[in-house]
Protein backbone atom coordinates (compact mmCIF):
# COMPACT_ATOMS: atom_id res chain seq x y z
CA UNK A 1 0.00 0.00 0.00
CA UNK A 2 1.43 3.53 -0.74
CA UNK A 3 2.21 5.54 1.93
CA UNK A 4 1.37 9.40 1.78
CA UNK A 5 2.75 12.24 3.58
CA UNK A 6 -0.09 14.57 2.50
CA UNK A 7 -3.55 15.14 1.31
CA UNK A 8 -4.96 17.07 -1.47
CA UNK A 9 -8.65 17.51 0.43
CA UNK A 10 -11.52 19.00 -1.90
CA UNK A 11 -15.53 18.65 -1.53
CA UNK A 12 -17.38 17.45 -4.61
CA UNK A 13 -19.47 20.54 -6.42
CA UNK A 14 -23.14 20.24 -6.47
CA UNK A 15 -24.35 21.29 -9.65
CA UNK A 16 -27.81 21.61 -8.99
CA UNK A 17 -29.37 24.70 -9.50
CA UNK A 18 -31.07 27.18 -7.01
CA UNK A 19 -34.76 27.86 -8.29
CA UNK A 20 -35.48 31.04 -10.05
CA UNK A 21 -31.68 31.95 -10.02
CA UNK A 22 -30.59 33.75 -13.03
CA UNK A 23 -26.73 31.90 -12.35
CA UNK A 24 -26.70 28.81 -13.69
CA UNK A 25 -24.23 26.22 -13.55
CA UNK A 26 -21.47 26.63 -16.28
CA UNK A 27 -18.61 24.20 -16.61
CA UNK A 28 -16.00 26.01 -15.26
CA UNK A 29 -18.24 26.07 -12.11
CA UNK A 30 -17.89 22.16 -12.02
CA UNK A 31 -14.15 21.31 -13.41
CA UNK A 32 -11.95 21.71 -10.61
CA UNK A 33 -8.63 22.52 -12.12
CA UNK A 34 -7.06 23.18 -9.61
CA UNK A 35 -7.13 19.49 -7.61
CA UNK A 36 -4.74 17.60 -10.17
CA UNK A 37 -2.45 20.93 -10.79
CA UNK A 38 -1.69 20.80 -6.63
CA UNK A 39 -1.08 17.54 -6.73
CA UNK A 40 1.24 17.54 -9.77
CA UNK A 41 3.03 20.49 -7.89
CA UNK A 42 3.32 18.48 -4.78
CA UNK A 43 4.90 15.42 -6.20
CA UNK A 44 7.20 17.70 -7.88
CA UNK A 45 8.73 19.40 -4.52
CA UNK A 46 9.21 15.76 -2.99
CA UNK A 47 5.66 15.05 -0.84
CA UNK A 48 3.28 11.93 -1.54
CA UNK A 49 -0.09 13.25 -2.03
CA UNK A 50 -3.45 11.91 -1.62
CA UNK A 51 -6.53 13.33 -2.89
CA UNK A 52 -9.39 12.88 -1.65
CA UNK A 53 -12.59 13.85 -2.67
CA UNK A 54 -15.41 14.81 0.10
CA UNK A 55 -19.56 15.89 0.24
CA UNK A 56 -20.18 15.45 3.78
CA UNK A 57 -19.16 14.93 6.98
CA UNK A 58 -19.01 11.14 7.95
CA UNK A 59 -16.64 8.64 10.68
CA UNK A 60 -15.52 7.65 6.85
CA UNK A 61 -13.59 10.93 6.20
CA UNK A 62 -12.28 11.02 10.28
CA UNK A 63 -11.07 7.47 9.84
CA UNK A 64 -9.25 7.85 6.49
CA UNK A 65 -7.34 10.83 7.71
CA UNK A 66 -6.42 9.45 10.88
CA UNK A 67 -5.36 6.27 8.86
CA UNK A 68 -3.33 8.42 6.98
CA UNK A 69 -1.87 10.84 9.61
CA UNK A 70 -0.64 13.31 7.17
CA UNK A 71 1.96 15.94 7.94
CA UNK A 72 -0.39 18.53 6.56
CA UNK A 73 -3.48 18.46 4.54
CA UNK A 74 -4.13 20.94 1.29
CA UNK A 75 -7.84 22.37 2.29
CA UNK A 76 -9.67 23.40 -0.64
CA UNK A 77 -13.25 22.54 0.47
CA UNK A 78 -15.30 25.94 -0.49
CA UNK A 79 -18.69 23.79 1.18
CA UNK A 80 -19.50 20.62 2.73
CA UNK A 81 -22.97 18.84 2.95
CA UNK A 82 -23.86 21.00 0.18
CA UNK A 83 -23.87 24.18 2.17
CA UNK A 84 -20.70 26.61 2.00
CA UNK A 85 -21.64 27.62 5.53
CA UNK A 86 -19.73 24.95 6.65
CA UNK A 87 -16.65 25.31 4.88
CA UNK A 88 -15.60 26.94 8.18
CA UNK A 89 -15.93 23.52 9.91
CA UNK A 90 -13.85 21.46 7.64
CA UNK A 91 -11.04 23.59 8.80
CA UNK A 92 -12.09 23.04 12.47
CA UNK A 93 -12.73 19.17 12.15
CA UNK A 94 -8.99 19.29 11.08
CA UNK A 95 -8.05 21.81 13.87
CA UNK A 96 -10.14 19.11 16.51
CA UNK A 97 -7.78 16.42 14.81
CA UNK A 98 -4.96 17.89 15.54
CA UNK A 99 -3.91 17.90 11.77
CA UNK A 100 -1.79 21.22 10.31
CA UNK A 101 -3.81 22.71 6.90
CA UNK A 102 -3.10 25.00 4.19
CA UNK A 103 -5.37 28.00 4.25
CA UNK A 104 -6.94 30.61 6.75
CA UNK A 105 -8.61 29.13 10.12
CA UNK A 106 -12.28 28.79 10.55
CA UNK A 107 -13.28 32.03 12.18
CA UNK A 108 -11.79 33.76 9.04
CA UNK A 109 -13.41 31.27 7.09
CA UNK A 110 -16.82 31.75 8.67
CA UNK A 111 -16.82 35.74 9.27
CA UNK A 112 -15.95 36.34 5.13
CA UNK A 113 -19.11 34.80 4.35
CA UNK A 114 -20.56 37.40 6.53
CA UNK A 115 -19.97 40.63 4.09
CA UNK A 116 -21.19 42.79 5.86
CA UNK A 117 -19.38 41.83 9.17
CA UNK A 118 -16.28 41.76 7.09
CA UNK A 119 -17.11 45.75 6.28
CA UNK A 120 -17.70 46.73 9.72
CA UNK A 121 -14.69 44.92 10.95
CA UNK A 122 -12.25 46.77 8.02
CA UNK A 123 -13.85 49.80 9.09
CA UNK A 124 -12.96 49.86 12.39
CA UNK A 125 -9.43 48.98 11.18
CA UNK A 126 -9.53 51.78 9.19
CA UNK A 127 -10.11 50.67 6.01
CA UNK A 128 -12.14 52.65 3.99
CA UNK A 129 -15.14 50.17 2.32
CA UNK A 130 -18.56 51.73 0.54
CA UNK A 131 -21.53 52.76 2.57
CA UNK A 132 -24.16 50.21 2.47
CA UNK A 133 -26.76 48.34 4.62
CA UNK A 134 -28.37 45.19 4.80
CA UNK A 135 -32.07 44.60 3.93
CA UNK A 136 -33.55 41.58 5.40
CA UNK A 137 -36.45 39.73 3.97
CA UNK A 138 -39.80 40.84 5.20
CA UNK A 139 -38.23 44.13 5.47
CA UNK A 140 -38.80 47.64 3.65
CA UNK A 141 -36.45 48.24 0.95
CA UNK A 142 -36.22 51.52 1.97
CA UNK A 143 -32.35 53.10 1.16
CA UNK A 144 -31.31 55.54 3.53
CA UNK A 145 -30.77 59.41 3.28
CA UNK A 146 -27.03 59.20 3.37
CA UNK A 147 -26.45 56.83 0.01
CA UNK A 148 -26.81 57.43 -3.33
CA UNK A 149 -27.77 56.15 -6.41
CA UNK A 150 -26.63 53.86 -7.88
CA UNK A 151 -26.27 51.51 -5.61
CA UNK A 152 -25.74 47.77 -6.27
CA UNK A 153 -27.62 44.80 -4.65
CA UNK A 154 -25.79 41.24 -3.72
CA UNK A 155 -26.30 38.39 -1.68
CA UNK A 156 -24.85 39.11 2.21
CA UNK A 157 -23.59 35.31 2.09
CA UNK A 158 -22.16 33.91 -1.30
CA UNK A 159 -19.26 34.17 -3.23
CA UNK A 160 -17.91 33.77 -6.62
CA UNK A 161 -19.93 36.15 -7.77
CA UNK A 162 -23.13 34.73 -7.06
CA UNK A 163 -26.43 36.41 -7.25
CA UNK A 164 -24.66 39.13 -9.15
CA UNK A 165 -25.94 40.38 -12.48
CA UNK A 166 -26.73 42.85 -15.10
CA UNK A 167 -29.50 43.59 -12.74
CA UNK A 168 -27.43 43.94 -10.01
CA UNK A 169 -26.44 47.88 -10.32
CA UNK A 170 -29.73 50.02 -9.85
CA UNK A 171 -30.00 53.61 -10.37
CA UNK A 172 -34.04 53.69 -9.01
CA UNK A 173 -36.20 52.68 -6.07
CA UNK A 174 -38.23 50.33 -8.39
CA UNK A 175 -35.08 48.47 -9.57
CA UNK A 176 -33.68 48.26 -5.88
CA UNK A 177 -36.82 46.75 -4.92
CA UNK A 178 -36.62 44.28 -7.07
CA UNK A 179 -33.33 43.33 -6.91
CA UNK A 180 -33.62 43.27 -3.58
CA UNK A 181 -36.97 40.81 -4.09
CA UNK A 182 -34.44 38.71 -6.44
CA UNK A 183 -32.04 38.12 -3.53
CA UNK A 184 -34.71 37.40 -1.22
CA UNK A 185 -36.90 35.09 -2.89
CA UNK A 186 -33.68 32.91 -4.93
CA UNK A 187 -31.05 32.89 -2.52
CA UNK A 188 -33.10 33.00 0.53
CA UNK A 189 -30.85 35.26 2.50
CA UNK A 190 -30.61 38.82 3.68
CA UNK A 191 -28.99 41.43 0.53
CA UNK A 192 -26.21 43.97 0.89
CA UNK A 193 -26.76 47.24 -0.78
CA UNK A 194 -23.95 49.48 -0.94
CA UNK A 195 -22.68 52.35 -3.18
CA UNK A 196 -22.08 51.38 -6.87
CA UNK A 197 -18.41 52.68 -7.63
CA UNK A 198 -17.86 53.68 -11.03
CA UNK A 199 -13.97 53.43 -11.17
CA UNK A 200 -11.25 51.27 -11.35
CA UNK A 201 -11.51 47.57 -10.11
CA UNK A 202 -8.43 45.67 -8.52
CA UNK A 203 -7.79 42.26 -6.88
CA UNK A 204 -4.96 41.72 -5.37
CA UNK A 205 -3.34 38.46 -3.59
CA UNK A 206 -1.38 37.84 -0.90
CA UNK A 207 0.47 35.06 0.13
CA UNK A 208 2.56 33.75 3.35
CA UNK A 209 1.45 33.34 6.98
CA UNK A 210 3.65 34.73 9.47
CA UNK A 211 5.33 37.70 7.31
CA UNK A 212 2.52 37.96 4.61
CA UNK A 213 3.64 39.23 0.94
CA UNK A 214 1.28 41.15 -1.38
CA UNK A 215 1.93 39.91 -4.88
CA UNK A 216 1.03 41.37 -8.41
CA UNK A 217 -1.84 44.03 -8.59
CA UNK A 218 -3.93 42.89 -11.13
CA UNK A 219 -7.07 45.28 -12.67
CA UNK A 220 -10.14 44.15 -14.47
CA UNK A 221 -10.61 45.96 -18.19
CA UNK A 222 -14.07 46.55 -18.51
CA UNK A 223 -13.84 48.72 -21.91
CA UNK A 224 -15.29 45.84 -24.17
CA UNK A 225 -18.68 45.40 -22.53
CA UNK A 226 -21.40 46.35 -24.52
CA UNK A 227 -23.21 49.64 -23.76
CA UNK A 228 -25.85 49.65 -21.15
CA UNK A 229 -23.89 46.67 -19.17
CA UNK A 230 -22.65 47.55 -15.68
CA UNK A 231 -18.65 47.78 -15.25
CA UNK A 232 -18.82 44.55 -13.09
CA UNK A 233 -17.51 41.17 -12.63
CA UNK A 234 -20.86 39.51 -12.31
CA UNK A 235 -21.40 35.59 -12.33
CA UNK A 236 -21.60 35.24 -15.91
CA UNK A 237 -18.65 37.61 -16.52
CA UNK A 238 -16.71 35.17 -14.31
CA UNK A 239 -17.91 31.88 -15.24
CA UNK A 240 -19.74 31.45 -18.83
CA UNK A 241 -16.75 30.88 -21.06
CA UNK A 242 -19.06 31.35 -24.03
CA UNK A 243 -20.70 34.29 -23.26
CA UNK A 244 -19.07 38.47 -24.82
CA UNK A 245 -19.41 39.31 -21.19
CA UNK A 246 -16.60 36.91 -20.25
CA UNK A 247 -14.69 38.06 -23.21
CA UNK A 248 -15.60 41.26 -22.02
CA UNK A 249 -13.85 41.38 -18.58
CA UNK A 250 -10.38 41.25 -19.37
CA UNK A 251 -7.80 41.05 -16.16
CA UNK A 252 -4.33 43.16 -17.15
CA UNK A 253 -1.60 42.01 -14.56
CA UNK A 254 0.75 43.59 -13.31
CA UNK A 255 -2.06 46.54 -13.77
CA UNK A 256 -0.65 49.83 -14.86
CA UNK A 257 -0.19 52.10 -11.64
CA UNK A 258 1.14 55.36 -10.61
CA UNK A 259 3.79 54.49 -7.17
CA UNK A 260 1.32 55.97 -5.29
CA UNK A 261 -1.61 54.60 -6.23
CA UNK A 262 0.25 50.96 -6.38
CA UNK A 263 1.68 51.52 -3.06
CA UNK A 264 -2.32 52.64 -1.56
CA UNK A 265 -3.40 49.32 -3.14
CA UNK A 266 -1.15 47.05 -1.31
CA UNK A 267 -1.06 48.65 1.96
CA UNK A 268 -4.75 48.36 1.49
CA UNK A 269 -4.81 44.75 1.07
CA UNK A 270 -2.47 43.86 3.39
CA UNK A 271 -4.54 45.41 6.11
CA UNK A 272 -7.58 44.06 4.82
CA UNK A 273 -5.84 40.46 5.22
CA UNK A 274 -4.57 40.61 8.36
CA UNK A 275 -7.94 42.56 9.76
CA UNK A 276 -10.16 39.65 8.73
CA UNK A 277 -7.32 37.08 10.17
CA UNK A 278 -6.82 35.65 7.09
CA UNK A 279 -3.76 33.40 6.60
CA UNK A 280 -1.27 31.69 3.91
CA UNK A 281 -2.78 33.14 0.84
CA UNK A 282 -6.51 35.51 0.39
CA UNK A 283 -7.48 37.85 -2.36
CA UNK A 284 -8.84 41.62 -1.81
CA UNK A 285 -11.44 42.79 -4.22
CA UNK A 286 -11.29 47.16 -4.57
CA UNK A 287 -12.66 49.66 -6.52
CA UNK A 288 -11.86 53.14 -6.92
CA UNK A 289 -15.00 55.74 -7.23
CA UNK A 290 -15.49 58.45 -9.77
CA UNK A 291 -12.62 60.87 -7.89
CA UNK A 292 -9.86 58.24 -7.52
CA UNK A 293 -10.56 56.90 -3.80
CA UNK A 294 -9.93 53.54 -3.17
CA UNK A 295 -12.26 51.44 -1.48
CA UNK A 296 -12.16 47.59 -0.31
CA UNK A 297 -15.27 45.33 -1.29
CA UNK A 298 -14.96 42.18 -0.61
CA UNK A 299 -11.88 39.88 1.16
CA UNK A 300 -11.86 36.60 0.01
CA UNK A 301 -9.35 34.10 2.32
CA UNK A 302 -10.37 30.58 -0.25
CA UNK A 303 -9.98 32.40 -3.65
CA UNK A 304 -9.53 30.29 -6.46
CA UNK A 305 -5.99 28.86 -7.46
CA UNK A 306 -6.27 27.08 -10.29
CA UNK A 307 -3.50 27.53 -12.62
CA UNK A 308 -5.28 29.52 -14.84
CA UNK A 309 -6.77 32.05 -12.20
CA UNK A 310 -6.07 35.12 -10.81
CA UNK A 311 -4.04 34.53 -8.10
CA UNK A 312 -1.74 32.15 -9.44
CA UNK A 313 -1.39 34.92 -12.29
CA UNK A 314 -0.52 37.61 -9.66
CA UNK A 315 1.76 35.14 -8.51
CA UNK A 316 3.75 34.11 -11.62
CA UNK A 317 3.86 38.54 -12.78
CA UNK A 318 5.88 38.03 -8.70
CA UNK A 319 8.48 35.81 -10.00
CA UNK A 320 6.70 32.12 -8.74
CA UNK A 321 6.13 29.32 -10.77
CA UNK A 322 2.94 27.92 -9.74
CA UNK A 323 4.77 25.01 -8.12
CA UNK A 324 6.66 27.25 -6.29
CA UNK A 325 3.64 29.06 -5.01
CA UNK A 326 2.09 25.90 -3.81
CA UNK A 327 5.05 24.55 -2.19
CA UNK A 328 5.42 27.97 -0.20
CA UNK A 329 1.68 27.09 0.94
CA UNK A 330 2.20 23.50 1.83
CA UNK A 331 5.64 24.92 3.48
CA UNK A 332 3.62 27.41 5.78
CA UNK A 333 1.64 24.64 6.98
CA UNK A 334 4.01 22.48 8.22
CA UNK A 335 5.92 25.18 9.84
CA UNK A 336 2.56 25.32 12.24
CA UNK A 337 2.92 21.45 12.79
CA UNK A 338 5.39 22.17 15.20
CA UNK A 339 2.99 22.91 17.47
CA UNK A 340 -0.28 20.76 16.64
CA UNK A 341 -1.23 17.53 18.63
CA UNK A 342 -0.43 14.34 16.83
CA UNK A 343 -3.27 12.44 15.29
CA UNK A 344 -4.86 9.65 17.61
CA UNK A 345 -7.03 7.08 16.70
CA UNK A 346 -9.99 6.62 19.74
CA UNK A 347 -9.90 3.16 21.18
Amino acid sequence: MQRYDCVVLYNTVDAREKDDCDERVYPSNIVRDEVPAIERSLVDGGFQPCVLPVANFSKDLVETLLDIAPKFVFNLCEAMNGSCELEMCVAGLLELMGIPYTGSPPLALGLALNKFHVKQILNSAGVPTPRGYVCRPGQTPAVPRSMRFPLIVKPEHEDASLGINSNSVCRTIEEIERQIGYIHEAYRQDALVEEYLDGREFNVSVLGDREPQVLAVQEIDFQGLPEGEPRIVSFRAKWDEGSLLFDSTVPVCPARLSKRLEQRIRDLALRSHLAVGCRDYSRVDMRTDARGSLYVLEVNPNPDISPDAGFARAACAAGYSYGEMIVRISEAAMERSAGAAVPVRAR
